[in-house]
């Protein structure tokens, strides 16, 4: 067995997950490294909420790819754990197609799963006990986080040795595990408690009536509320409490019949729960401690409580006990690579970024670099891509608080500063270090809300979604209702995401309203379908569904996007939702800008707040389209025509930051890199815009518009005729009927080019056939057409031979250059008109088949056109005229 896990080949070999990636499946993978210490782990899809969390906690022990990261073509052996079902490795089902598999999972065995040349199955708890046995009997070296996300991942999924599933072979891989070193403390953290109405009412009073107290420095939750009758438990509500909102230390007095009950907890060295508490006759040790108190009223017991607290407290760790000193630099100007090579050679995953004077002016990561150096960036500056807005803290700040800070904002590193000069920096890895090394702040979570006043800004939050939403019409306010109704009656939480958000806020309309669901999303969309009387697709690798309705009002959405929450949500009463920092952050995170990225939770009597991690809302009110992050257009380019495309929209404009990326992007020529149908489909929702002319020359202005559209000559001229098109749907109603506008935009832009030009850029677009054909006809055409249109003397039936055939967006092209009277007389008249002759007739007077019949036919069209022969007698007489003068 030891020599089978000791391969030294040159295979390329990946460790996969299965999608929607669990704690045990990430646990299993991590196990399996040690195994195969070579292999790459590759997430096919998007982990699920507590196993995103502990990737993200552990981002610097634990590294892991995408699909697109990888060279799938490379690969040769894969390593497959938690799952032998090939339906459940996403994108990368294809590509293992061939390859050598190693199959790792406990789960029962099924006659479609894969088969591997090395198979280790057995029906136990977790997969993860399979690994953990595997790397004992290899006498394989473990560390203490490779133990603990072997240990996370039984006891996810067996209930922490407690469900029925659960196996000795277990036990005894969660002892072996402890022994090598896992943390139980860091374990507890991944575990989900479950609470009773009664407890849920009293976990939400505590809340409500908590408030800070500082001693020495150190920060402290009280927390007091009375029940009228007992509620067992309460160590399981401060512990569901203490989840939703991690602190250092918390004390609660909770009066209960005629009884006030203490509890303390202390997550930090500095704050002793068992000495304040003692005070009070009560026990336990450091961290945690309680004691009862008879006969006294709650408000003098909490007094008391306060009193003691600097009896139990010393000096917190401040954040000049932690950090590293002195501190490595990199000047903005110097290239990318130089910080890539600086931070590999002395183990750093982060810089402070300094001008040429040596003031901080920026951080950059090694994710960062990383991302940089895929792009073909390693030349680029440093400035390029650091975070120019530097957080920072001062060195008597209390190590909790900088761990908040840094979960918060969601950075790996914070330069301490004092008196204006770096003196040191806290990275994530010192973090980690307190965490396992002694008793540390939990992971944090935080909302969108000032730390001054938390809760008149949450009040606000919940004021404005539910000003938002009754400005809306009576369709949209009952629809949300019945969502909200249908969400409490199936006990889960329903959030209102995304550009419907952001619409609502404005105050326009948008019926594309998408929902995040915590718990089954495509169940709930069965359910809210009934309710609403609609029909359900699911898409149930994605955990998706897609409503279907036939609503009345137009004002009402034909279709409702049901996508499952890949995070654990939490709400309190009168506050805005609490949510987990890895979970719904993350899902916002993904999206193209701050104003897309907010979201409200939906309730039968209305919303309850509004999230925003972002500051999209700020950056609403001014009025701006930003980013998230500084690769962004980097990683989608075509997120350059999108910003352009919002800020038009709403008339506003590119936040600073966000437009030096947009141009450093499309100096890079990152949009040569996109397919053109992707870049197609953004123009042309662009195109779609009202009065697009300014976001055209909004796109010329940064660079955009030559790379989509090489050569176009944007001049004030060309712009009126843009922004001139949906004008065209009052003069020429019935035309535009039958026009793709867009499409009639795409001419003006193109039709002043050189025909091959022409030609070329809609070869470029790669447009559908039926558009490409018309677009080829008008570029073509266009000039002899228009100078019919405009000629003093054209007649009629020259007209209608020139259009006949012709596309109606060539049509509006040519009443927009001028030709409006006459393309209104071919359109209403004249191409209706039709001879009482055919080419038979012209025949029967001697003229033989061929071209002859066709020219005297227009001749007598012409005649007919100008009234001159409106019956067949004088037709024909004409036609006998005619052939007689070409003879």
């Amino acid at each position: 067995m030891r020599q089978r896990f000791r391969e030294t080949d040159d295979l390329m070999q990946i460790i996969v997950p299965h999608t929607n990636t669990d704690l045990d499946a990430i646990g299993a993978a991590v196990g399996a490294q040690v195994l195969y210490p070579q292999a790459r782990i590759v997430l096919p899809g998007t982990p699920n909420p507590m196993a995103a969390e502990f990737i993200s906690l552990h981002r610097y022990n634990l590294r892991v790819y995408t699909p697109k990261d990888v060279d799938l073509a490379q690969v040769r052996r894969a390593i497959i754990v938690d799952t032998a079902d090939a339906a459940r490795l996403g994108p990368l089902r294809p590509a293992l197609s061939g390859v050598e598999l190693h199959l790792f999972d406990h789960h029962p065995p099924e006659a479609h799963d894969l088969q591997g040349r090395l198979e280790v199955r057995a029906q136990v708890g977790a997969t993860c006990t399979l690994l953990a046995e595997l790397i004992e009997e290899a006498g394989a070296p473990l560390t203490p986080f490779q133990a603990t996300a072997l240990l996370v991942g039984i006891y996810a999924d067996t209930g922490s040795l407690s469900l029925l599933g659960t196996t000795d072979r277990d036990a005894r891989a969660a002892a072996f595990l402890l022994s090598r070193g896992a943390s139980l403390q860091a374990a507890a953290r991944f575990m989900e408690v479950s609470l009773t109405p009664s407890q849920q009412t009293l976990l939400q009073q505590l809340q409500n009536r908590a408030r800070w107290v500082n001693v020495a420095g150190a920060r402290i939750r009280l927390l007091v509320a009375e029940v009228p009758e007992y509620v067992g438990g309460l160590n399981l509500v401060i512990h569901r409490l203490l989840e939703l909102e991690p602190v250092p230390a918390l004390f609660a007095a909770v009066r209960m019949e005629d009884r006030v009950h203490l509890i303390g907890r202390s997550s930090v060295p500095w704050v002793d729960a068992a000495r304040i508490l003692g005070a009070f006759g009560g026990g336990g040790h450091p961290a945690a401690a309680s004691a009862v108190v008879k006969g006294q009223p709650l408000a003098e017991v909490a007094r008391r409580l306060e009193a003691e607290l600097p009896a139990g407290v010393e000096r917190p760790l401040m954040a000049r006990d932690v950090m590293s000193a002195p501190v490595k630099t990199i000047v903005a100007t110097k290239p990318i690579r130089d910080a890539e090579r600086l931070m590999l050679r002395h183990g750093h995953t982060g810089l402070p970024v300094v001008d040429g004077e040596g003031a901080l002016v920026g951080v950059v990561s090694l994710r960062d670099v990383e991302k940089a150096r895929r792009h073909g960036l390693e030349h680029a500056p440093v400035k390029s891509v650091m975070k120019s807005r530097v957080i920072t803290v001062e060195p008597d700040m209390p190590v909790d608080e900088v761990q908040e800070l840094m979960i918060e904002r969601d950075i790996g590193r914070v330069p301490v500063v004092d008196g204006g000069n770096l003196v040191g920096i806290i990275t994530r890895s010192d973090i980690l270090g307190l965490i396992y090394g002694a008793p540390a702040p939990r992971w944090h979570r935080r909302l969108y809300a000032a730390p001054d006043d938390p809760k008149d800004l949450r009040d606000r939050a919940v004021e404005m979604a539910r000003e938002a939403v009754e400005a809306a019409p009576a369709g949209i306010r009952a629809l949300l209702r019945a969502v909200g109704r249908v969400a409490e009656e199936e006990g889960v939480a329903v959030y209102a995401v995304g550009g419907f958000v952001r619409d609502l806020l404005l105050g326009r309309p948008n019926l594309d309203f998408d929902i995040v669901v915590e718990g089954d999303g495509i169940a709930f969309a069965h359910t809210l379908a009934r309710e609403l009387g609609g029909r359900v697709q699911e898409v149930p690798r994605f955990g998706t569904a897609h409503i279907y309705l036939e609503p009345d009002d137009p004002a009402l959405p034909s279709r409702i996007d049901v996508a499952t929450a890949r995070r654990e949500f939490y709400e309190h009463a009168a506050a805005l939702p609490r949510v987990e920092h890895a979970d719904l952050h993350e899902d916002l995170y993904r999206r193209d800008f701050s104003i897309n990225a907010m979201a409200i939770r939906l309730g039968s009597s209305g919303p309850s707040g509004l999230i925003d991690f972002f500051g999209g809302l700020k950056d609403l009110a001014a009025g701006q389209v930003r980013i998230l992050h500084t690769l962004s257009f980097v990683e989608d380019p075509t997120r350059l025509i999108r910003a352009v495309r919002f800020a038009h929209r709403y008339g506003f404009r590119l936040e600073p930051e966000t437009e030096a990326c947009a141009r450093a992007a499309v100096a890079e020529g990152f949009l040569a890199r996109v397919s053109r149908e992707r870049l197609r489909n953004e123009l042309l929702l662009l195109l779609q815009e009202q009065g697009c002319g300014g976001a055209l020359q909004m796109l010329a202005e940064l660079g955009v518009l030559e790379a989509l559209l090489p050569g176009v000559p944007l001049d004030p001229e060309v712009q009126g005729l843009v922004d001139a098109v949906d004008g065209l749907v009052e003069a020429e109603p019935e035309l535009c009927r039958l026009s793709q506008l867009w499409l009639v935009k795409l001419l003006v832009l193109l039709h002043r080019l050189p025909l091959s030009a022409g030609v070329a850029a809609v070869k470029r677009l790669r447009l559908k056939r039926a558009e490409n054909q018309a677009c080829l006809q008008v570029l073509a055409g266009w000039r002899i057409a228009h100078d019919l249109m405009v000629a003093p003397h054209a007649d009629a039936a020259s007209i209608v031979a020139a259009l006949a055939e012709w596309p109606a967006e060539g049509l509006l092209l040519l009443v927009l250059l001028g030709g409006g009277e006459r393309v209104a007389a071919y359109w209403r008249e004249w191409r209706h008109v039709r001879l009482e002759i055919n080419g038979a007739d012209v025949q029967a007077l001697g003229v033989p088949a061929g071209p002859r019949v066709g020219r005297i036919l227009q001749r007598v069209l012409s005649a007919r056109l100008s009234g001159d022969a409106p019956d067949r007698e004088t037709q024909l007489a004409l036609a006998r005229r005619f052939a007689a003068q070409e003879e």
